[in-house]
Order: structure tokens, then C-alpha cells, then sequence
């Protein structure tokens, strides 16, 4: 169908008769076909006329009907098998109970409504259409206030957490850098040493709650739309050293083997991307791995260039897997794999939604494999737009245009 319906869209190919076919062999062409509503009186490739069922059968009956049916109880002609639906049966239900009749009941035929299966009236399926439509437009109505609704209170939601966030952030920062400067003993030493013990762990609780307050604020800056990018070239191998050296005491308390592949550190390109975006995803990936793999298992993390210069990075463990049900709800914010009754491990659930939140901000793409009991997998896969050849670093010279708006 054209994009603007015109005239012929509605056109049903109705077969058309002459001009001289004889009124007794239209009456048995409308009786073989009790759909046709309408014939077509065509001479040659000349419109001539046009035969209603309706005008014509009424007017058969006029001429003829008396005559054959006059002295007949009206049993011989009545639909015997009529629609008969209880009073209180919803228009919805009823309607259902017509499509299953099929095309026995046209526009043109009625139903009947009954009491506790004593008469009541009539009614036209023209009618319930009608009822049927303002039924549809109502909800539709319905529907679209509970979206508005939804999208107000969500945008209400992501307001308060970024208001909140910067709330939280300023007083802690504070605690946090009080705190190093008690635990480093800048002024002075701490007596008795006990103390030490006791800031070395508010400075670990402050931290980490900073770092869960940032999550929850860079989830409400992607959620508002204010997701901007800082972008530079940056050498991906350092950040990933500087993410395995901050990872490494949980890895060796927790006897993981460590298996870096792929390709080499010295062939691996630079990228021209948010560098802290670009760690906080590796970081999520590999801390979400060591998290989730149980003592003397495995976390392999791969970097791969593809031949058309896109680059991948891959980070794979054999730790305790994700349900098949969860596999596109972990990317849902707050969603955790674990029941949080049940889950001995402490997060918000914001890993993995914003690791593709960030990647896909660079155009990327971040992909999910797993099975449960044997171990993940994710994919993260940066387009050739943002891999810089070691060679090629040197020779730019004007600034990068933003990958997102060029």
C-alpha cells in the first residue's frame, strides 16, 4: 500500500455480471455467497450499475416473497442458531464470542440479549463495534497517562539520586581526606596505634561508599541524558596495569589465576576516548569477574584487533555464571545475580549497566555470555573511529572532532 492510501488500495475484485442476467440467477449468486454485500453491473468495460444485497433482497421478497411465503410460519425463514449472550456479559467477551461464529454474522445481522436466559432486546453488531472502539480509545487514554506518569516519576527519581549524590559526595570527600591524613600520620603520631586500625577503616568504608555514590550518579547523569564525554588519546595499556595492580590483593587472597591474552601490549593501539569511562568499565568487568569467581578460579582478560581496526577487549572467569532468565535483566539498574537475602557479595547492581551505558556512548557495543555454574564472559567492542596506531599518535595535530555529534 502507498504511503498516501488513494482509491484503488480499497478496491476488492468482485467479479461483475451483465446487464442481462436474470434476477433469479443474482438471488442464487447472493445465496452461494453470503459475504458479497455488493455485485458489480458491468457492460463490456462500461459501468453500468451496481447491485445492493440489501435493496435487492428486499425488494425479491417485495415482488415475489408473498407469493411463496405468505401463508408459512415465519420458522421457515428465521435464523434457528441466533447470537445469544447474557445481559451482564462484558461488550469485550461478546465480541470475542462473535469472531469465533466467523462470517456467519455480517454487519447487516444482530444478537440477541437475554436475561438469565429470558429475552431482553436486540442489538447490532454496528453497535458493538462502536462500543468496542470507545473501549480501545479509553485505554489507549489510559495508557498514555500511566506512560507520562512513569516517565515523570522516573525523571523525579534520576533528579533526586544526581541531587542527592552531590549532596553526599562534598561531606564525604571530606571524611575521606581527614581520614588519609590521620591514617599518614602527616602531623604527627597517632597513640595509642589502635586508632591507626580504626581510620585505615573509615578511610576504606569512605571510599567505598564514594565510589558506589559515583556510580549511582554517573546512572542518573546517562538516565537525564547528560551523559558528555571528556575525550583524549590515552594509552589503554597503562590504565589496564594500573586497574590489575589495584586488583591484585583480592586476587591473590582469593587464589585466582590471572591469564592476560591476546594481542601484545606493544601492538595494541592507543584510543582516543573518556579515559575515566574507559577505566570504569574495565574496572567493573574485572572486578565484577574476581567478585564472582570462587577461590582458584580463573579471570582471563583479552584484547583483540580486528581486521576492519576495531578493537576488543574481553573479560572471561569461571566463576559462579548468571541464571538464563537474568542475562538482559543484570543490565537493568540495581538488578543483582544474586538474591539480595541470600548474596554474599556487596554492590548496587549498576556494574554492568553502566559499563554498556559508557561503551555504547562511545559507540560501542558491550556483549554478555553465560551459563550458570560454568562462568561469563563480556565482550566490549570499540569501532575503528576511536583506535589510534602507535605511529599515527605523533602526527595529529589539530583536536579530535566528538564522535558523538560528528
Amino acid at each position: 500500500m502507498a504511503a498516501h492510501p488513494i482509491a484503488r488500495d480499497l478496491a476488492l475484485p468482485v467479479a461483475p455480471v451483465g446487464p442481462d442476467m436474470r434476477c433469479a440467477d443474482i438471488f442464487d449468486l447472493l445465496m452461494d455467497n453470503p459475504d458479497a454485500t455488493h455485485i458489480p453491473v458491468v457492460d463490456g468495460k462500461r459501468i453500468v450499475g451496481l447491485v445492493s444485497r440489501q435493496r435487492f433482497i428486499l425488494s425479491y421478497a417485495a415482488l415475489y416473497g408473498r407469493e411463496l411465503y405468505g401463508r408459512k410460519p415465519i420458522s421457515s425463514l428465521m435464523d434457528q442458531n441466533p447470537l445469544v449472550v447474557e445481559g451482564d456479559l462484558e461488550c469485550e467477551e461478546v465480541n470475542r464470542c462473535l469472531l469465533e461464529r466467523g462470517t456467519e454474522n455480517s454487519d447487516l445481522q444482530g444478537f440477541v440479549i437475554a436475561e438469565k436466559g429470558d429475552y431482553l432486546g436486540i442489538a447490532t453488531i454496528t453497535g458493538l463495534m462502536s462500543v468496542i472502539a470507545s473501549i480501545m480509545t479509553h485505554r489507549a487514554e489510559e495508557l498514555e497517562l500511566a506512560r507520562r506518569r512513569a516517565e515523570a516519576a522516573s525523571e523525579s527519581k534520576t533528579q533526586f539520586l544526581a541531587s542527592m549524590s552531590h549532596e553526599l559526595r562534598t561531606p564525604l570527600n571530606a571524611v575521606i581526606g581527614f581520614a588519609d591524613l590521620i591514617r599518614k600520620e602527616t602531623f604527627g603520631a597517632i597513640a595509642p596505634s589502635k586508632y591507626l586500625e580504626y581510620v585505615s577503616d573509615i578511610h576504606a568504608s569512605g571510599s567505598h561508599l564514594l565510589s558506589m555514590i559515583n556510580d549511582i550518579l554517573d546512572m542518573a547523569k546517562i538516565e537525564s541524558g547528560r551523559f558528555g564525554l571528556q575525550e583524549e588519546i590515552f594509552d589503554p595499556v597503562i590504565a589496564a596495569q594500573d586497574i590489575l595492580r589495584m586488583l591484585a590483593p583480592e586476587i591473590g587472597k582469593r587464589d585466582l589465576t590471572l591469564d592476560i591474552c591476546g594481542t601484545p601490549d606493544s601492538e595494541l593501539p592507543l584510543l582516543h576516548a573518556d579515559e575515566r569511562y574507559m577505566r570504569q568499565i574495565l574496572l567493573n568487568l574485572l572486578s565484577n569477574a574476581v567478585k564472582f569467581t570462587p577461590p582458584g578460579g580463573l579471570v582471563r582478560l583479552c584484547s583483540l584487533v580486528h581486521e576492519d581496526g576495531a578493537l576488543s577487549i574481553i573479560v572471561q572467569d569461571n566463576g559462579i555464571g548468571i541464571p538464563a532468565a537474568m542475562l538482559e535483566r543484570v543490565f537493568e539498574p540495581f538488578e543483582q545475580v544474586e538474591c539480595s537475602f541470600t548474596r554474599k557479595n556487596p554492590g548496587t547492581g549498576l556494574g554492568l549497566p553502566l559499563a554498556r551505558a559508557m561503551a555504547e556512548a562511545h559507540g560501542g557495543t558491550l556483549s554478555l555470555e553465560s551459563e550458570e555454574g560454568r562462568g561469563t564472559k563480556v565482550s566490549v567492542q570499540l569501532p575503528a573511529a576511536r583506535v589510534i596506531r602507535r605511529g599515527e599518535a605523533a602526527t595529529l595535530g589539530a583536536p579530535w572532532p566528538d564522535m558523538l555529534t560528528a
